[in-house]
C-alpha cells in the first residue's frame, strides 16, 4: 500500500511538472511580473496559477467522467467563449504594455497581491488544455491504487509540483529583472501580451474544430 501510495505520489508530481513546465503565455507573464513588481507579486502570481492546476487536477480525479459527459453539448460554446476572454484578457495586457514606463511610489499598495493572484487565477482557469490534461492522466490513479485517500495523494503532489515550479519562475524574474533594463521588461510583457492573445485564437480554433 505505501509503495503504491509512493508510485501515486510521484505520478501527481510528474504530471503537475509535465503541465506547469512549458513556458508558454502564462509563464512568460509571470516572469515579466515578477521583473517588474518584484519576487511578492511573481509569487502571488505563482500562486494563482498553481491553485487552479491543483483544482483542475482535483475535478479531474474526482468527477473527470461525468464533468465531462455533462459538459460535452456545451463544449464548444464553452471553447469560443474562453478564447474570447482570453483573447481581451490579452489585448488588455498589450495596451498595458505599450503605455511608457512609469514607477510609483504607491504601486505596491496593501492588498494588491490578492488582485494580481485573481488576475492569475482567471487567465489559467479559461485555458481549457489544463482541464484536458489532467483529465487525461485522471486514469492513472485508478490503476495504480484502490487506496480511498490515493486521488488526494495524486492532487496534493501535482499541486505542489506546479506551485514549486512557478515559484521558481518568479524567483528566476525577480533576479533577472534587477539586472536588466526597463526595455527588456517591456519587451517581454509585449511577448506575453501577444502569446495570452495567440492562445485565446487557438482555443477558438481547437473548439470550431472540434
Amino acid at each position: 500500500m505505501t509503495h503504491d501510495l509512493l508510485t501515486l505520489a510521484a505520478a501527481g508530481f510528474v504530471a503537475g511538472l509535465a503541465v506547469a513546465m512549458p513556458l508558454g503565455a502564462v509563464g512568460l507573464l509571470i516572469l515579466r511580473e515578477s521583473m517588474a513588481q518584484g519576487l511578492r507579486s511573481g509569487l502571488a502570481a505563482a500562486a494563482g496559477v498553481a491553485s487552479v492546476d491543483l483544482v483542475y487536477c482535483a475535478v479531474a480525479v474526482g468527477v473527470g467522467a461525468y464533468f465531462v459527459d455533462a459538459l460535452q453539448p456545451w463544449m464548444t460554446t464553452i471553447g469560443v467563449v474562453s478564447g474570447v476572454v482570453i483573447i481581451g484578457i490579452g489585448v488588455t495586457l498589450l495596451r498595458d504594455a505599450l503605455r511608457p514606463p512609469a514607477i510609483e511610489a504607491g504601486e505596491t499598495v496593501a492588498g494588491r497581491p490578492w488582485r494580481i493572484y485573481a488576475r492569475f487565477v482567471g487567465l489559467t482557469a479559461l485555458n481549457p488544455a489544463t482541464v484536458v490534461y489532467f483529465l487525461a492522466l485522471a486514469g492513472v490513479v485508478t490503476t495504480v491504487t484502490t487506496a480511498a485517500y490515493g486521488p488526494a495523494v495524486f492532487v496534493v503532489a501535482a499541486g505542489v509540483a506546479s506551485l514549486l515550479w512557478q515559484a521558481g519562475l518568479a524567483i528566476a524574474g525577480a533576479a533577472i529583472g534587477a539586472r536588466v533594463s526597463p526595455r527588456i521588461v517591456r519587451a517581454l510583457g509585449l511577448a506575453a501580451a501577444v502569446a495570452v492573445i495567440a492562445l485565446g485564437l487557438a482555443a477558438i480554433a481547437a473548439a470550431l474544430a472540434a
